[in-house]
């Protein structure tokens, strides 16, 4: 199997066109990062994978932590950062592109407190959307065309789309090393997801997992 068929077979059916899909990697125990980053974790692969997914979606939606600590630039697919504090430096490679929609609670599009952020980041060309809970930035994102989303976290937005069964597709890679660093998940999540696909890549491990519907 070329590179490109084993991508194909780790992103799995990618008709749907409503659909919440996040990807993820860990350490063995259970790190999403190694050194305060994941840039160290995965390989060639997992980096094909993350492209691939990107491509499929129709926006990004990651938190504003995880743009900042990842040094995240620009991407061909709109991208949404959620944040409440509206704290960005727009000198970053994040804003040398396309400016991302910045999806932030309605208290911080009133707060005056924060006027002089949000013009910093308008002044970047950035589209400031409401959006409070998780489910509302979904609703919101989808209420604009974007059917097919793609969550790259950090942990704490992983916990909230779990959190709200907001996650269809899980994309976890498993890196094989062990390091001191916590997963970081926090609250009370009680989902079942179904493995679908199991790819190995030397030593690393790409899984596809689907979210069991809850039965009422």
């Amino acid at each position: 199997m070329n590179q490109a068929d084993t991508i194909n077979t780790i992103i799995g059916p990618t008709s749907a066109q409503e659909e919440v899909r996040a990807v993820a990697i860990t350490t063995l125990f259970g790190s999403f990062t190694t050194g305060g980053t994941s840039g160290k974790l995965g390989n060639e692969m997992d980096s094909a994978v993350l492209q691939g997914l990107r491509e499929w979606a129709d926006v990004i939606l990651v938190g504003s932590g995880t743009v900042k600590a990842e040094d995240y630039g620009p991407a061909d697919t709109p991208m949404a950062v959620v944040s409440r504090s509206l704290t960005f430096d727009t000198t970053t490679k994040l804003f040398s592109g396309t400016p991302p929609i910045i999806v932030t609670p309605q208290e911080s599009l009133a707060d005056p407190a924060l006027t002089s952020r949000r013009k910093t980041l308008e002044a970047a060309g950035c589209e400031l959307a409401e959006g409070g809970g998780v489910p509302e930035v979904v609703d919101k994102l989808r209420a604009r065309g974007f059917g097919r989303i793609v969550c790259e976290g950090g942990p704490s937005l992983y916990a909230e789309m779990f959190k709200h069964s907001l996650i269809d597709v899980l994309h976890l890679t498993l890196d094989p090393h062990v390091n001191g660093e916590p997963a970081g998940l926090v609250g009370d999540i009680a989902e079942r997801f179904t493995l679908e696909q199991a790819v190995a890549d030397g030593d690393y491990l790409f899984t596809r997992y689907r979210r069991v519907q809850k039965t009422s």
